[in-house]
Order: structure tokens, then sequence, then C-alpha cells
């Protein structure tokens, strides 16, 4: 008997193959997994048998309605975007004085004063990290009021913080602090609410969770 042979004649000695089928080759009897049908005939009457899936009923909106709703939608977005011309040529022309100002500053500060520009010129053969022009909003108009955001805190923040004072004798080019610090409200930090404090209510009603649970 070859290996073939022998193959053949394991496979057919199996429980599976020995047990019982009907003329179309299915398992009688109950299949661990799933309950084997007697016949295909009562396969397919039982696909058949099977409910069909319904979906629910969505609710049809009129054409009038959806073009009413689309109307008011409008009208509040001309309402909160209408901004009345003069504030809008005021601001306009505040920006273009700034900024001509600011050109004009630049033109003339290279021909009295060009050591405070350096570093918007090649040196040693090496081209400016940032050219004038594209420096020119942080120069000029952003760090003439950089103070007003950037200021120094010492301490956790929460709903007060503790300032520190500081003053500019160049136009907040540079800082030079006094000495003082300053207790304030704090109207910017991300943690006004006082979630990071290691005392008040707030670490209190964690603690107290903590213990409890």
């Amino acid at each position: 008997m070859g290996k073939g042979q022998r193959a053949v004649q394991a496979f057919k000695s199996t429980e599976f193959i020995e047990k019982p089928r009907d003329k179309d080759g299915l398992l009688f009897g109950e299949n661990p997994f799933k309950e084997v049908p007697s016949t295909s005939a009562s396969l397919l009457s039982e696909k058949s048998a099977t409910p069909a899936v319904t979906t629910p009923a969505v609710p049809t909106v009129s054409k009038e309605t959806l073009e009413a709703e689309l109307k008011d939608l409008s009208e509040e977005s001309k309402e909160l975007e209408a901004v009345p011309t003069f504030i809008l040529v005021t601001t306009y022309l505040s920006f273009l004085m700034l900024i001509v100002f600011a050109h004009t500053r630049d033109f003339f500060g290279k021909l009295f004063h060009p050591e405070q520009y350096l570093q918007l010129r090649e040196q040693n053969g090496y081209a400016p990290m940032v050219s004038d022009f594209e420096s020119l909003w942080t120069r000029r108009l952003y760090g003439r009021i950089r103070d007003c955001f950037n200021r120094p805190i010492t301490g956790v923040a929460g709903g007060h913080v503790n300032l520190l004072e500081r003053m500019s004798p160049d136009f907040n080019r540079t800082f030079e602090f006094t000495g003082r610090v300053r207790n304030v409200l704090n109207l910017a930090s991300y943690n006004y609410l006082g979630f990071a404090q290691s005392e008040g209510p707030c670490a209190d009603k964690v603690e107290e969770a903590m213990r409890e649970h």
C-alpha cells in the first residue's frame, strides 16, 4: 500500500466520515457549533423564513419648512457678521498707519543707526535668519505691546497669581525686574479655576474623595 492509499484509508476511517449522511451529503444529527439541517431544501426554507430587516421611517420635511429654516439661518448670520462701515474703515486705516510708520522708522533707522539692524544684514557671507519685512510685525508692532501678554509670574497659578513687576528702558526690547511682587487677579491662565493648586476647595475635595473611595 502506497503513501497515498494509506492517507486515503486513514481519512476514510475517521469518525466524522462514518457518520450517516443524506442524499445531498449533509450530516444527520447535531453539530457542536450549529445544528445541521436535514436536507438542502430545508436549508433554503430556513433562509426564506428569515424575517426581513425593517428600517425605521424617516420623518419627512416639507420644502417650505426647509426653505424657511435656511432663510432664518442666513438672516442670523448676516446680523452677526454685519459691521458698520465706519468701524471697518477706521480699523483698516489704523493698521495701514502702523505699517507705514513701521517701514518709515526702519528706513531711517538703517541710515542713522545701522548697528541696531545688524541681525537683518548679511554677515560673513551668511544671509540673515529673517528679513526686515518678515520681522516687521514682531519688531515694530507686537514688540511694543508684548508686555501686556508675556507677564512673568511666580508660584502656582490659581484664582490669583503673584506677578513679577518689571520695566523696560528701550520700548520692550529688554526688561529689568524691579524686585517687587504683586498679587493680582488671574484672568488669563489655564488654571484660573484652581485645579492645580495644592490647597483650596478643589484640592480639599480631591483629597476627601480619595480618602472616601
